[in-house]
Order: structure tokens, then sequence, then C-alpha cells
């Protein structure tokens, strides 16, 4: 994703990308694990799909990147 700076054409990769799975997840909290946040975009679509189309209870992030 850090290659596309136009935020609409983000989303519309996301979109397509980020898609709810077969697993049951439903009424369960999420930990999501990154390595890089930029524009949070990837995150929050994660997100999104979790929350509303697998109906997960509550979704948190947490970003861990180590700079020189």
């Amino acid at each position: 994703m850090k290659n596309i700076d136009d935020w609409v054409e983000r989303q519309k990769v996301l979109k397509e990308a980020v898609q709810a799975g077969k697993g049951e997840i439903k009424g369960q909290s999420v930990l999501l694990f990154d390595d890089l946040i930029e524009s949070g975009s990837t995150l929050r679509r994660v997100a999104e799909v979790l929350l509303s189309d697998s109906a997960a209870q509550a979704v948190y992030a947490l970003v861990l990147t180590r700079t020189k």
C-alpha cells in the first residue's frame, strides 16, 4: 500500500483485497499486529471488515516498528 499515494485508489484496492474469510470470530475480540503504519488505511479496512462483516466484538491494533 505504501506505493499507492492516491487515497481513493488505495481505498479501492483495499476493498478488493481485504474481505471476510470463512473463520468464525463472531463476538470475539481480535488483536491485529502490523510492522508499519503510515496512513492507517490497511488497519482501518481490516478492522471495518472484522467488525461489520465478521461481527467481531472488538478490534485492537498493535504496531511495532524498529528504526535504525
